[in-house]
């Protein structure tokens, strides 16, 4: 098979993720299990992050409305990480290298954790048509809020989120 047929039936394979209907992790409900190592090594999981609330955000390396979104997630991370709060990004991986995201992070040097899904399986999990997608997760592993953009209000996210 050459090259451009692969490249064609990997898009339409991710266009049919993208737009299939009912596989999407919605608010108020629980947080789907994931595991994933950390490009600085660390082992993180549901499990891991349970019991504090949770910024999570999917991003890819060519998506400009992540790029937007990333300084304000990292000062949300210097914010409330104090307070509690786990920020956690991951590359979907799709259309993306993890030696190119691994390069990005380290020259951007953001103050929290992102990981490669390799074969967008966690991504599947929770449903992500898109990137970004921003989920908010309370303490006890439950959707809060998701959305493609960060809340106008942080500050009455997070008192929800050590709420619940």
């Amino acid at each position: 098979m050459t090259r451009i047929v692969k490249t064609l039936l990997l898009v339409l394979g991710f266009l049919t993720v993208m737009v299939a209907p009912g596989w999407s992790v919605e608010v108020g409900e629980p947080m789907p299990d994931f595991a994933l190592q950390t490009f600085d090594g660390s082992k993180l999981s549901r499990a891991t992050l349970e019991g504090k609330p949770l910024l999570l955000v999917f991003w890819n390396t060519w998506c400009p409305n992540c790029m937007r979104e990333f300084p304000g997630i990292n000062r949300l991370a210097e914010e409330f990480g104090p307070r509690g709060l786990k920020v956690l990004a991951i590359n979907t991986g799709i259309n993306d290298a993890e030696g190119k995201a691994r390069a990005f992070w380290k020259k951007h040097g953001y103050g929290f954790p992102t990981g490669y899904d390799h074969v967008f399986e966690i991504g599947q999990a929770f449903g992500v048509r898109g990137v970004p997608t921003i989920f908010l997760v309370d303490s006890k592993g439950v959707v809060r809020y998701k959305h493609v953009q960060l809340p106008e209000n942080m500050e009455e996210h997070f008192k929800q989120l050590i709420r619940n």
